[in-house]
């Protein structure tokens, strides 16, 4: 799902901001429903457990959402986690 809503590739994505949650409320607040409903849980509007995220290929804690800056050139992945037999 994610593919078909969030910017792709290697390309650069310009937003007002320099951390990990302000990325993430613009990716919410460009009126993209899909995006919100994809990274929130239904009824609690918390920050989904299957999301992950990683910035130069690290995963990020999610308790870092809020503190980790993003620098100029930083590549940044949200995934959501499978699980399943």
């Amino acid at each position: 799902m994610f593919y078909d809503i969030l910017p792709k590739g290697p390309s650069p994505y310009r937003f007002e901001g320099n951390t990990v949650a302000q990325l993430l409320d613009h990716l919410m607040s460009e009126g993209n429903r899909l995006v919100r409903e994809s990274l929130l849980e239904q009824g609690t509007g918390m920050m989904d457990p299957a999301i992950q995220i990683t910035v130069n290929g690290r995963f990020l804690e999610k308790e870092k959402f809020l503190e980790k800056r993003l620098d100029e050139g930083d590549s940044v992945t949200i995934m959501r986690l499978l699980a399943g037999g």
